[in-house]
């Protein structure tokens, strides 16, 4: 039997304070990525996961930051168990850790490119009064269709078919939400987001990451990574770097990803990272997979309780 594990990575928005405190004291592996994240920044990401405030973990950047240094905590637990992707992707900034789960950088390189994205993006988004929003019960193309009536407002995000984040000019996602509630829409309202993040409007932050990464090198992905905008698979660094500077401006093609990654009803989707967002999306698109969360320490041990006992089935 062959690995049939798919690894996704949570982003921003499945964070909440108190998170991996349980690993941290459980793991060595998820202990040596806290202590490395505090010793690579100038302040305690631990502190700030495990007790807040929730004023500055709910920060834009500290909960990317937070985000993925729990998602790479938890890919080394199981890493330390022979438990490893054969497939791995990740939602918006969850896909730093989906790339260092592929092997394509260290952990505090990856650190730090959460960081400059984060920076680029915030200061991009001061030129404008941007936000994001959420609308529930249409489609994406009922949607597409709303958003082109509104300004300068696009379909960001496809959590489900018929959850729809949209991001754009403020008054133009206002005007979006008033008129996909006329027309039927169950709910909509704006998201907790400091700019209109997966838009065109963040067109120049992904020229000026770009032009970042080109100062630095990653590797090759060492297992297939997918690009939840382009849907390719990344093959090499030099790809790596622009589907990274890409996707700040691009769709996060979620409900695609997913039914791009359903090969066989052999594969089991594992989120790797804190709360149970991606779990949720992955059954509203297909409620036939199988998939597991990894949020606390419990579920952690049964993922390897059900993988670890099956001597040649996992790397």
């Amino acid at each position: 039997m062959e690995n049939n594990l798919i690894f996704l990575y949570p982003g921003q928005g499945s964070h909440y304070r108190g998170m991996g405190y349980d690993i941290y004291e459980s793991f060595p592996e998820a202990r040596n990525i806290f202590d490395r994240a505090d010793g690579h920044l100038d302040f305690s990401l631990r502190r700030l996961c495990f007790e807040g405030p929730d004023e500055e973990l709910n920060s834009d950047l500290n909960a990317q930051l937070a985000v993925y240094t729990i998602s790479c905590a938890i890919t080394e637990v199981l890493r330390a168990h022979r438990i490893e992707p054969l497939i791995t992707s990740g939602y918006s900034s969850g896909f730093y850790a989906a790339a260092y789960a592929a092997g394509c950088f260290d952990f505090t390189d990856g650190l730090d490119l959460v960081k400059r994205a984060g920076e680029i993006l915030l200061d991009e988004g001061g030129n404008f009064d941007g936000c994001m929003a959420v609308i529930f019960g249409l489609s994406g193309e009922q949607t597409e269709l709303i958003c082109r009536r509104s300004g300068t407002v696009q379909v960001a995000i496809r959590n489900t078919s018929r959850q729809i984040i949209v991001s754009g000019l403020r008054s133009s996602v206002s005007k979006a939400m008033e008129i996909a509630c006329a027309e039927g829409a169950l709910d909509a309202y704006f998201l907790a987001a400091e700019t209109a993040y997966h838009s065109i409007l963040m067109a120049n932050s992904s020229l000026r990451f770009h032009t970042h990464l080109n100062t630095i090198n990653v590797a090759s992905p060492r297992v297939p990574l997918l690009s939840y905008s382009s849907l390719d698979l990344v093959t090499d660094g030099e790809k790596l770097k622009k589907t990274m500077a890409d996707q700040l401006s691009s769709p996060v093609l979620w409900v695609d990803v997913i039914k791009k990654l359903r090969l066989n009803d052999n594969f089991i989707f594992i989120e790797v990272g804190p709360g149970s967002v991606i779990y949720r999306t992955v059954r509203w698109i297909d409620r036939t997979i199988e998939a597991m969360i990894t949020d606390k320490v419990k579920t952690i041990e049964t993922i390897i309780e059900k993988f670890v006992k099956k001597p040649g089935c996992w790397r």
